[in-house]
């Protein structure tokens, strides 16, 4: 082996080695973007939740007010 085949060996070992790191440091990544995303799912479905509920509370509290002015308007006749 020359010393031009070294060379070639050792650099192709650099690049493996970089793609190697570059690969854990992407994996890395995915694993906190998944955990990211996990969260972020966890909280919109706790947030429409909340919007449900609000929705309801509005719904019974439009119920409530037509109610009441109904019986006012029962009064005022």
């Amino acid at each position: 082996m020359g010393l031009k085949e070294i060379e070639q060996f050792e650099l192709l070992e650099q690049k493996v080695e970089t793609l190697i790191s570059t690969l854990g440091s992407l994996n890395e990544q995915k694993m906190m973007l998944e955990r990211k995303a996990s969260t972020q799912e966890q909280e919109l479905g706790a947030l429409r939740g909340e919007i449900d509920t609000l929705r309801a509370d509005r719904e019974t509290v439009q119920k409530r007010i037509a109610s009441l002015l109904e019986k006012i308007t029962e009064y005022e006749v």
